[in-house]
């Protein structure tokens, strides 16, 4: 079970990885470009960080991602295989681009069930 919307469980994660490499919340932030203040509220629990932030702390944090529920070899269907595949080898901007693209569909799709 993926563990996306679990505010509690990721922040416990990341504040537990982070501890772990003894570094702050202020080095994590440098090392991820985003500010102190957005990471103490990932690690609160107020926010889920963006997909792209989500997969640079948990590469920061060395943070298998089966942690958080994947497993690419669990599922049996090929579309999801072929996603998980590209997100989990993805650069960088390749991870925005595709972000943006999933929310520009999101979006659409909600817009249409109207």
């Amino acid at each position: 079970m993926m563990k996306f919307d679990d505010k509690k469980f990721i922040a416990e994660k990341i504040k537990s990885y982070r501890k772990k490499l003894n570094m702050t919340q202020s080095e994590l932030a440098e090392k991820v470009d985003l500010s102190d203040q957005h990471i103490s509220r990932i690690e609160s629990g107020c926010y889920i960080p963006s997909l792209k932030s989500f997969f640079l702390i948990a590469d920061t944090l060395k943070i298998d991602l089966r942690e958080f529920g994947f497993d690419e070899t669990k599922t049996n269907n090929c579309t999801k295989d072929r996603l998980i595949d590209i997100i989990v080898n993805a650069k960088d901007y390749e991870l925005v681009f595709y972000e943006n693209i999933i929310n520009a569909i999101s979006a659409s799709l909600a817009a249409t069930k109207r």
